[in-house]
């Protein structure tokens, strides 16, 4: 089984959608105007962007990153950087990169209200391996 697609809620899906494409590579499939942008990366996994303003209920992003956020991996500690570099000339305001769990990242909100992390990968150690129900 694969993971074919995430949808998330954007205050403001024209920039995400810009954002994505300029930043992390994907390129848009479909746009709606303001309501809707779909696009895919190179691996084929599709993202959603969407503004459907009369099915939120009052729904709001948590405040804090580590709450809900989309990862988004880099080879390297300089592609890391050098990521960080692109967005903060291009004046995004976001706090500097560091270590966490053993992997190099940053964090940010993107203009449609969720957090993007970007990271290395995290190692997993043997002591937190998953090895199923055990009694």
């Amino acid at each position: 089984m694969k993971l074919n697609h995430i949808n998330l809620y954007s205050r403001d899906t024209e920039a995400d959608r810009a954002m994505f494409e300029r930043y992390f590579g994907l390129h848009t499939l479909v746009a709606r105007g303001t309501t809707m942008a779909i696009m895919q990366d190179d691996d084929g996994l599709v993202l959603i962007v969407n503004r459907f303003e009369k099915k939120l209920d009052g729904f709001e992003y948590p405040r804090e990153l580590d709450v809900l956020h989309i990862g988004f991996i880099q080879e390297s500690r300089e592609a890391v950087d050098a990521l960080h570099a692109r967005l903060t000339a291009d004046g995004w305001e976001i706090p500097a990169a560091h270590n966490a769990h053993g992997a190099w990242c940053f964090y940010f909100r993107a203009k449609g209200g969720y957090f993007i992390e970007v990271t290395t990968s995290t190692p997993v150690h043997p002591a937190e391996a998953y090895r199923g129900h055990q009694q």
